[in-house]
């Protein structure tokens, strides 16, 4: 079928057979889900919170909120549930519900939405969405990969209940009328069984998660992916060119927030501009006085949006990142820009992935490295304090000495949240 913007899903004819989904090997007809879908809108009177770990139950649980002209709540993570004085709505109420009454979704932008998102102090911050605005994100990503899409099956590592999963493994499979794969298939043999099954398919995952997967099983092995998306932080230049000799291509990273939808994206291919991000069509990019990116983006409800991100801006909506501006610490009357001292450090042999972390006095600032093959080989040969010392003399003619970190630790992979972030509480407690 032709792509459908969500809006407008119960307005158009659509085949009762046609697949939305699998559930544990076996197949979701449209029929099915609407009928699901009818059966929990028959009950609701109210807003309610999305409390459902099966992806479909919580797209037919959405969808029936909206029919209802409800908003739909959803918590940072399933385990904040009780955080909102809401009504909730679990997988066993949407398999459980029965009745009917007639779906009919009304104008997108009275279809409304509240994400919570973890934030930086720890509160769950809300931010509310409208269909209209997801609307108008799944056009961009149908005009720039709805070719790709049209003959696959997606499947996911990420879950459901943020915005990167819940537009890329949900929203737009829904509007482009192609079966999404409800299984989160995070391991990578469940992902190559999952891939052999559906045949030719989209892999929708994080930078964490992709640079985690050779080590568990060789790219050889898999079946090659139509297309993959990462989201939630940048991809490293080795793993990008990792995929891409095995696969053909990198990775398509797309770069944006809760707040902001996605802002732009690029593909590394090893050529000299592989770090220039590209904005998303209807997007414009300026910047601030002290480097942070501004945005005019229609997936928002103000002009002149401002981002914790600094940029150097190419035209043309072509723009470089340069770090989060909220990662800049002080040290002794020093500015220190953490990510710049990242990138120093991923710039040696022996590093493959790296993440400054300021501590207390007198230890100022740490760092958690994650070793390549020659890193584990000099860590063995050489001890920790001795290789800690050799990344501070790598790092001693970029920073002042009062700069330079002064704890290594040494890990096989940087913890990560469920959406493939950073966890800074874990990375902290390595220095404890």
């Amino acid at each position: 079928m032709s792509f459908v913007p969500v809006a407008e899903t119960f307005a158009r004819p659509r085949a009762e057979d046609s697949l939305v989904g699998w559930r544990a090997g076996a197949p979701v007809t449209w029929s099915e889900f609407r009928s699901r879908v009818a059966a929990v809108a028959s009950r609701i009177d109210a807003d309610a919170v999305l409390s459902c770990e099966k992806p479909l139950n919580f797209l037919a649980a959405m969808l029936a909120l909206w029919c209802r002209q409800r908003v739909a709540l959803v918590p940072s993570t399933l385990q904040a549930v009780s955080e909102l004085p809401a009504a909730v709505i679990r997988d066993s109420d949407v398999e459980s519900a029965t009745g009917s009454c007639q779906l009919s979704l009304p104008p997108a932008a009275q279809c409304r939405m509240a994400l919570y998102t973890s934030g930086s102090t720890g509160t769950p911050k809300r931010v509310d969405k409208t269909l209209a605005q997801l609307d108008r994100e799944l056009e961009n990503l149908q005009a720039l990969w709805g070719g790709v899409l049209a003959d696959c099956a997606v499947l996911a590592t990420v879950p459901h209940h943020h915005i990167y999963g819940l537009l890329f493994r949900l929203l737009w499979p829904l509007a482009a009328g192609r079966p999404a794969e409800e299984t989160t298939s995070a391991d990578a043999v469940e992902l190559r069984a999952a891939a052999r099954r559906q045949g030719r398919y989209v892999l929708v995952s994080t930078p964490a998660q992709l640079d985690r997967f050779p080590g568990l099983l060789p790219l050889g092995e898999w079946q090659r992916p139509a297309i993959i998306f990462s989201s939630g932080g940048p991809l490293s230049a080795p793993t990008a060119a990792l995929y891409r000799a095995n696969f053909g291509a990198a990775p398509v990273e797309v770069f944006g927030s809760t707040e902001t939808g996605g802002v732009a994206w690029r593909r590394r291919d090893g050529g000299s501009e592989e770090d220039v991000w590209q904005t998303f069509p209807g997007i414009a990019v300026g910047s601030d006085a002290d480097g942070a990116l501004l945005l005019d983006s229609p997936y928002l409800p103000t002009r002149s949006w401002r981002m914790d991100d600094g940029a150097a801006l190419l035209g043309k909506g072509r723009f470089v990142l340069l770090g989060r501006l909220d990662r800049v610490v002080k040290i002794e009357g020093k500015r220190l820009s953490l990510p710049e001292l990242e990138q120093r450090l991923q710039a040696h042999e022996w590093v493959q992935a790296a993440c400054a972390v300021p501590l207390p006095a007198p230890r100022r600032l740490g760092v958690v490295v994650v070793p390549t093959k020659n890193g584990v080989a000099a860590l063995e040969r050489l001890g920790a304090r001795a290789m800690g010392e050799a990344l501070r003399r790598h790092l001693a003619p970029f920073f002042d000495a009062t700069l330079l970190p002064k704890r290594f630790r040494f890990v096989a992979e940087l913890p990560v949240s469920e959406r493939g972030k950073l966890a800074l509480k874990v990375l902290q407690e390595l220095f404890a």
